[in-house]
């Protein structure tokens, strides 16, 4: 069974955690750090982790998960924790970044963030959440400077930090180069590349190293009761992403199957209307959310590494009759051109590309790197 560690359900990561807990008792900690890694290698469940180890009244190990400070970071609802992440632009407000969402959609924010609570893997999916504005910065300004949190380490933590845009990012830089006394700011995110230089000057670096898929197979029978075959594949489809597996453990494995083979249908076709219609498909808001688009474009690389490593029967569970078959239509598929198309696609999705354009875009291309075309 994965190792759990502490409060926050992180599995793996044992140098990660012995690092920080080191660092913390060295008094070197520093005050600005990002935390960079894939998505759903438990940044984020380590960020909670150590602003609980800072908070933690115990005078043994830390953190306790009995001590009402741990109590309260386990719920979020620590004082001195201060959490940002992105929100749907329902106003113009400088200075309140919940101003002009209705109750309705507050409820569905605090029903997301529940499930947060619940498992830090958990990817927030609020909708129209496409930026962290200046206006959630000068409120947490605001907050820190403002607060009498003695006793307390005051700790940001911003989720997917890549996401504020250039005046947020601006604004924040303003309160790492004179922060109050007793801050740590915790920064999460996939991509550092995206944080402004002057950001990352200011910061200590750290990459959460990537989870195996063993791991994440074992977490899958454990935590999902899924039997072994089908926890391979989740966790082989997931690339590192524990989220990931977890969302595709709850669909049996002949649904990832059935949409890798109509996509295969689509490429061998030679006719526009096929791609057409699989584009569509993928925007569908009814079928499809952002994450799972990231998904089933996670699921291709996969496929096509496979068809790179030609595996063997016996190698991998359910995949070989499909990549068999791959080699057989396509002797002549460029499977690496197709992985970096696939994962440009990615990064552009990420970045709110128009969707239908870019799918259709990445189907064109991969057709003709199926026929090996340059």
């Amino acid at each position: 069974m994965a190792k759990t560690l502490n409060l926050f359900q992180l599995i793996g990561q044992e140098q990660s955690r012995e690092y920080w807990d080191a660092l913390i008792k060295s008094g070197r900690f520093g005050h600005a750090h990002i935390l960079s890694g894939h998505s759903g290698v438990g940044k984020d469940a380590l960020a909670f982790t150590i602003a609980a180890t800072l908070n933690c009244k115990s005078e043994s190990v830390k953190p306790c998960g009995e001590c009402q400070a741990c109590r309260q970071i386990l719920n979020l609802e620590h004082p001195a924790l201060h959490l940002l992440f992105a929100l749907p632009r329902k106003s113009a407000s400088q200075t309140d970044p919940f101003s002009g969402l209705k109750e309705s959609e507050m409820e569905l924010i605090n029903a997301d963030l529940k499930k947060k609570i619940e498992w830090p893997y958990y990817h927030l999916q609020i909708d129209g959440a496409n930026d962290i504005r200046i206006a959630a910065i000068r409120k947490l300004r605001k907050d820190i400077y403002l607060a009498n949190d003695l006793g307390n380490t005051r700790v940001v933590i911003i989720l997917r930090a890549h996401k504020m845009n250039v005046e947020a990012a601006n604004a924040l830089l303003k309160i790492l180069e004179e922060p109050p006394q007793g801050t740590v700011f915790m920064l999460t995110t996939e991509f550092p590349d995206r944080l402004p230089d002057t950001i990352r000057s200011r910061c200590s670096m750290h990459h959460v190293p990537d989870l195996s898929w063993n791991l994440i197979q074992e977490d899958l029978i454990a935590k999902k009761g899924v039997d072994k075959i089908q926890a391979e594949i989740c966790a082989r489809m997931s690339m590192g992403d524990l989220a990931a597996a977890h969302t595709f453990a709850e669909r049996d494995n002949t649904f990832w199957l059935d949409r890798i083979r109509a996509t295969l249908n689509t490429l061998a076709r030679e006719d526009f209307v096929s791609v057409h219609k699989q584009s569509l498909l993928l925007k569908d808001k009814a079928l499809e959310n952002d994450e799972s688009r990231q998904q089933f474009l996670s699921l291709l690389i996969l496929f096509f590494r496979d068809v790179a490593m030609d595996i063997k029967q016996g190698e991998t569970a359910l995949w070989v009759t499909q990549v068999q078959q791959m080699k057989k239509l396509f002797p002549e598929c460029n499977s690496h051109a197709a992985i970096k198309e696939i994962e440009r696609t990615k990064d552009a999705l990420a970045r709110k590309v128009h969707l239908q354009l870019a799918l259709t875009a990445l189907f064109f291309q991969l057709r003709k790197h199926l026929r090996g075309q340059s």
